[in-house]
């Protein structure tokens, strides 16, 4: 019964602090902000949480997780099957699109273009460095099943393929949720994906 109410003090704390950041970025909201939204003493949050940053570093681990986890969902792009193009297009487009619902990964891209937080930055680095891992080794694989069923050519190298997709993706990014224009441009994104893939 208590882990159940620190749970829920928790989630509620976290959810609170979600639309706060969310709706007034990180800089803006306060420990004080989120207790009074949250109708929580200053002390419970701290007992629950370090401090602002780690509320926000829990909520930014979140994302990633909700997106990895939907990304593996999606498909096995690298199956014995093979690997279709319509895969490899439906992947990058979902992707993005789960980003653009990420609100606080969005605020930690934006900061880090903008260089607004250096907390913000860091906190940001170190918890992409496993989603960053994850998605290279992705591409990797994918351009290893690509040469093995012929999809792709025996010239092209799976280090360099891996690279290449993640600094595409990684540059789009600023585009589109440091700059917010993702809803601007998603029909052409998704066009030029298609035209890319095949």
């Amino acid at each position: 019964m208590q882990k159940e109410i620190k749970h829920d003090t928790k989630k509620s704390i976290l959810d609170v602090a979600r639309d706060l950041f969310d709706r007034f970025g990180y800089e803006k909201t306060s420990m004080n902000d989120i207790a009074k939204r949250s109708h929580k003493a200053k002390g419970s949050l701290y007992y629950n949480f370090d401090g602002k940053m780690d509320i926000f570093k829990v909520l930014v681990e979140q994302e990633y997780a909700n997106i990895k986890s939907q990304l593996i969902q999606l498909c096995h792009l690298t199956d014995e099957v093979g690997i279709t193009k319509e895969k490899v297009i439906e992947y990058l487009q979902l992707r993005m699109k789960l980003f653009d619902q990420a609100t606080m990964i969005r605020q930690t891209i934006t900061a880090q273009y903008y260089e607004a937080s250096q907390e913000i930055i860091t906190v940001a680095e170190d918890i992409r460095k496993d989603f960053d891992q994850w998605e290279w080794q992705l591409f990797y694989d994918i351009c290893n099943t690509g040469k093995k069923y012929e999809v792709l050519t025996s010239d092209i190298q799976p280090n360099a393929f891996a690279d290449m997709f993640q600094m595409l993706l990684k540059a789009l990014e600023i585009l589109f949720f440091a700059k917010n224009e993702y809803e601007k441009s998603k029909s052409t994104y998704e066009s030029m994906i298609t035209l890319l893939i095949n």
